[in-house]
């Protein structure tokens, strides 16, 4: 049993079954709870089912700070509370997955021994799902590399890079529910409107624009985070406005994904990448 603590500020903490923050319980990170909501009609047995919401996830950390001296103990404690510091948001990794949170309360209990005083923290998540700890990269239109050192060219040449022989690709989000994603589209020429499909649920995002070569464009379709920006180098801007009127925000599917980009001009010239990260009900 081990976990680590990173407040915004870049400090962090471990704590697991050793010294000096000896961690004996956590708890929330297996089970989160649920608001059903329903309509009842008057004198109807039961009642209509509407939808359900996952509520913000909260977890629960119990401990004792091991110190040879009270003075070492009253130093431990006072870095503890300064990386548990309710003004700074988090992230806590466990077991090969992180969450961002909040700290909702830190502190310690009354102890009769002041070398082996005991902590207490409870952490909020406003969202309920555990991440993956690397953004996954997924290619939908590239150039593959064809050679690799040591070179040598043969007499009839040879192909220095292949273009992806299908417009179609599947991606596979292994997390218990639906993720956003970060598109991002990529010109080598001019390209007319790109788009990328959702072949399963037929669900497109589509920018009317015309892209130059070196030209960046990027979708981000999570969830209270949707927004369009063209990347120029180190410079973003906003182009919400490039946004066909019938594109879907649309999130990859727990499971196998189908999709499929397109240009109306130059389709060739056009590289697609999709950035996501699965999610998890608990760990």
């Amino acid at each position: 049993m081990e976990l680590k603590y990173t407040n915004a500020g870049g400090e962090s903490i471990t704590l697991k079954q050793s010294r000096p923050y000896f961690l004996t319980k956590i708890d929330g990170t297996g089970n989160v709870r649920q608001t059903v909501n329903t309509f009842k009609a008057p004198e109807q047995d039961g009642a209509f089912y509407i939808s359900s919401t996952l509520d913000m996830r909260n977890i629960t950390l119990e401990g004792t700070v091991i110190a040879d001296t009270p003075d070492e103990a009253y130093t431990r404690r006072q870095r503890f509370l300064q990386i548990f510091s309710p003004k700074l948001r988090g992230t806590l990794l466990y077991r090969g997955r992180q969450i961002s949170c909040v700290v909702e309360e830190a502190g310690f209990t009354v102890s009769t021994r002041q070398r082996i005083p005991n902590f207490f923290v409870s952490l909020l998540c406003p969202s309920p799902f555990f991440e993956t700890l690397d953004e996954v990269r997924q290619e939908l239109a590239s150039w593959i590399p064809m050679f690799e050192f040591e070179l040598e060219i043969p007499e009839g040449g040879m192909e220095f890079g292949m273009r992806q022989p299908s417009q179609i690709i599947t991606v596979d989000n292994i997390g218990d529910v639906p993720c956003g994603c970060e598109i991002v589209f990529q010109a080598l020429g001019t390209v007319t409107n790109p788009e990328l499909l959702n072949i399963d649920t037929g669900e497109y995002i589509r920018l009317l624009t015309t892209m130059s070569a070196g030209d960046e464009l990027r979708v981000y379709t999570h969830f209270a985070g949707k927004r369009v920006v063209s990347v120029d180098g180190s410079t973003v801007t906003n182009a919400f406005s490039l946004l066909d009127t019938g594109s879907a925000f649309f999130q990859l599917a727990a499971g196998v994904n189908t999709l499929r980009y397109d240009a109306s001009v130059n389709m060739e010239l056009l590289e697609v990448s999709i950035y996501y990260r699965s999610q998890f009900l608990g760990v």
